[in-house]
């Protein structure tokens, strides 16, 4: 099964709109303390149940806001979305951190959701990918960053419960163009056994979204 969405809804683009044409939307808006009940209640109203993907508050890993599991809750989302704190490295002593904090704080039962972890740019995606395995959870990956030569096919041996393919595509001021998009589907279309979701946070992120849609459902049919 694949769902495609982007990070938080564009703007000028109500919610209508955005959840008739996508499945699926990774929404930042708890990352701040001062949400209002009511803000919330007006989010759940509007969005269908279980399009929605938390995003975890900013900060250190080692720390839980208590409303995460309330939030996932209320949407019924699907994903709680941790992001690392900036420069968070591959060491041997963060590694140890992520196994505490998911082990012991972030459990799978605290949070009620697939728990997805976003690593830095610090992180070798595959490597990434495989501690999250480890620790039963999932690992936010951009498959269009890749080392100059690799080919598209470099993410089609990963081995995880689910698949997150957040994508950034950095340096690309524009829209997607069709042969990254017809990688992208590929890769997806190799997982969809499995639950894939595709997000996009790129710079035109609703046209790429609704792109990747599009060709998706072309080639369904």
């Amino acid at each position: 099964m694949i769902s495609v969405g982007t990070v938080d809804v564009p703007e000028r683009v109500d919610r209508g709109r955005y959840f008739g044409e996508l499945d699926y939307v990774e929404l930042s808006l708890f990352t701040r303390g001062d949400v209002k009940a009511k803000t919330r209640d007006k989010w759940v109203e509007t969005c269908p149940r279980g399009a929605v993907g938390i995003v975890a508050p900013d900060g250190d890993l080692r720390e839980l806001a208590p409303s995460v599991a309330d939030n996932v809750a209320a949407f019924g989302a699907p994903c709680a979305v941790f992001r690392s704190p900036a420069l968070f490295a591959p060491s041997q002593a963060n590694r140890d951190r992520l196994r505490a904090f998911f082990g012991e704080r972030a459990t799978a039962e605290a949070i009620g959701a697939d728990r997805v972890w976003v690593p830095d740019g610090l992180w070798e995606p595959r490597s990434a990918v495989k501690l999250a395995t480890e620790l039963g959870i999932l690992c936010a990956i951009d498959p269009l960053v890749r080392e100059p030569g690799s080919p598209p096919e470099i993410y089609e041996q990963l081995e995880a419960p689910g698949y997150y393919f957040r994508v950034e595509a950095p340096g690309r001021p524009a829209a997607l163009g069709d042969e990254l998009l017809e990688d992208l589907a590929a890769l997806a279309e190799h997982y969809e056994e499995s639950v894939v979701r595709v997000v996009f946070a790129t710079q035109e992120k609703w046209r790429d979204a609704r792109n990747f849609k599009k060709l998706l459902d072309s080639s369904s049919l």
